[in-house]
């Protein structure tokens, strides 16, 4: 039986940069592989961009670092779906942080499509 000896949670982005050295040194088993052919459809951005992420929100909205991760995996883009995440925090947050927050999930976004236009 495995023993877990640390649990950290991470982006989906972080997982696919996990899961891709992984790759190189050994081969994935059938669940990893999975993962990460998941992680490469649905996660366009760096780790390093979303870990920017999140510790921004954490630190301007005093926002729990799970919760911030999901923000930044799901990327919501209307008030209306950022309404439903941000339901279950211990926290309200006012129409105006909720704007912000959709800003900063919206930028690095807009920055990819950008830079998908010139290439």
């Amino acid at each position: 039986m495995k023993k877990i000896l640390e649990a950290e949670p991470l982006t989906l982005a972080e997982v696919k940069q996990s899961l891709t050295k992984r790759g190189r040194k050994a081969e994935l088993s059938y669940i990893q592989r999975v993962t990460l052919e998941h992680t490469i459809r649905f996660s366009p951005l760096t780790a390093r961009t979303t870990r920017s992420i999140v510790k921004k929100l954490v630190k301007k909205f005093d926002m729990e670092e799970p919760l911030a991760i999901q923000l930044v995996d799901i990327a919501p883009s209307t008030a209306e779906e950022l309404t439903s995440f941000l339901a279950k925090a211990p926290r309200i947050y006012s129409e105006e942080e909720q704007a912000k927050i959709l800003e900063i999930l919206e930028a690095p976004r807009k920055k990819a499509e950008a830079k998908e236009k010139e290439d």
